[in-house]
């Protein structure tokens, strides 16, 4: 019988003899992206959604051997929905041994920030939701998986003025860098197409009280209130404007979206139509919600579509720079970003252009405490 000490003997001559190569053995290092979104704070739901559908993606991709073998690890960052903490974030998402993606932020404000510190990494960032223009414009190190705000301008006045067939409208808005430039796009857009816009009035974030804005909105009369605020701001809104007796058509642009805004606005909520790049009751989408709605007990929203796609184009691209035989490098992964072919999701098709893509609005009614077609 072989002691312990025989077998170890064994092993090292093996070992010297070049039988075992401790080299040969050991696995490739895994590929690492980084995302970082708010995970926390009022908004934290729309960075759940970011989290969930991207592990959801790699959870998948990994079960079925990685890329090429090699496992996908995901680091994940709480900005909080603060630019400074999302510069901070970056900077540790950067310092990260072999990140060579990273997908973030939720709002414009946070992906703004952390801009520079992947631009200087030369590490590309895909921001599933950030629609200001200003974003893709940063460096060639940035992309988008929605439309810009000066297209979902359109896409809000189609909600309110032709779906909803309002012409005299007011429209609260979020005071930040999405609510500055989308309440002024989409008023233009409805003067352009005939509406009027009587009040545009800023809302600060947290915001609880709006009876003052309600007692305005009931002196001017108007036929249509478009909601550009967050789903926090605008269930409280809804609901106290209706308990004023305020029942006009409402519209809402994407961040309404979220099944956080009928959660928390209720039968307020009823009635209101929003446009969405991704419905869950498409029957092409199923196996992207069945799965979703298995693992998490919850259908996935906009965000969490929109940040499925951004985790697999990111893939696709690190497939094909590992396919050409070049160093997988944050680099070549841009490049590849910025060159590939179209890539079809489950928010449609995705081709850069300066970053920037465009995608055709699908027109949904909250209606018994869901989303539907607005048919």
């Amino acid at each position: 019988m072989l002691t312990r000490t025989s077998i170890r003997r064994l092993l090292a001559a093996a070992a010297l003899s070049g039988l075992l190569s401790a080299p040969s053995l050991a696995a490739e290092p895994p590929i690492t992206i980084g995302l970082f979104a708010h995970l926390s704070g009022n908004f934290a739901e729309y960075g759940a959604s970011f989290k969930n559908a991207v592990e959801l993606y790699l959870d998948k991709l990994n079960a079925e051997g990685g890329i090429n073998g090699r496992p996908v690890k995901l680091v994940v960052e709480d900005d909080r929905n603060s630019p400074q903490e999302a510069a901070t974030v970056a900077r540790k998402i950067v310092a990260t041994p072999g990140v060579v993606l990273a997908i973030g932020s939720w709002s414009t404000t946070a992906s703004l920030a952390a801009a520079p510190i992947f631009t200087e990494a030369k590490i590309p960032q895909i921001s599933p939701t950030s629609s200001h223009p200003d974003f893709s414009k940063q460096s060639p190190y940035q992309f988008r998986q929605n439309n810009t705000d000066d297209v979902l301008a359109q896409y809000n006045a189609d909600t309110i003025h032709k779906q909803l067939k309002a012409t005299r409208i007011v429209i609260p808005y979020s005071q930040d860098d999405w609510g500055l430039f989308t309440v002024k796009a989409t008023a233009e857009a409805l003067e352009k197409d005939g509406a009027q816009v009587l009040l545009r009035e800023a809302v600060m974030p947290g915001s609880k009280d709006f009876r003052p804005l309600v007692s305005k909105i009931k002196s001017l009369r108007p036929d249509g209130v478009f909601l550009a605020l967050p789903y926090q701001e605008a269930s409280i809104f809804i609901q106290q404007l209706r308990q004023a007796g305020v029942n006009i058509p409402a519209g809402g642009g994407v961040p309404l979206t979220s099944p956080k805004f009928i959660e928390l606005a209720g039968k307020a909520a009823e009635g209101v139509v929003v446009h969405s790049i991704f419905f869950a009751g498409d029957p092409s989408k199923k196996a992207f919600v069945d799965a979703y709605r298995s693992k998490y007990n919850k259908t996935p929203d906009q965000f969490a579509a929109l940040a499925y796609d951004a985790a697999g184009v990111g893939v696709a691209a690190i497939r094909r720079v590992l396919a050409s035989g070049k160093p997988l490098t944050g680099q070549a992964v841009r490049d590849e970003l910025a060159n590939g072919p179209a890539y079809e999701g489950v928010t449609g098709v995705t081709k850069y252009e300066n970053g920037n893509v465009r995608k055709a609005p699908t027109f949904l009614v909250i209606r018994d405490g869901q989303f539907q077609l607005n048919q």
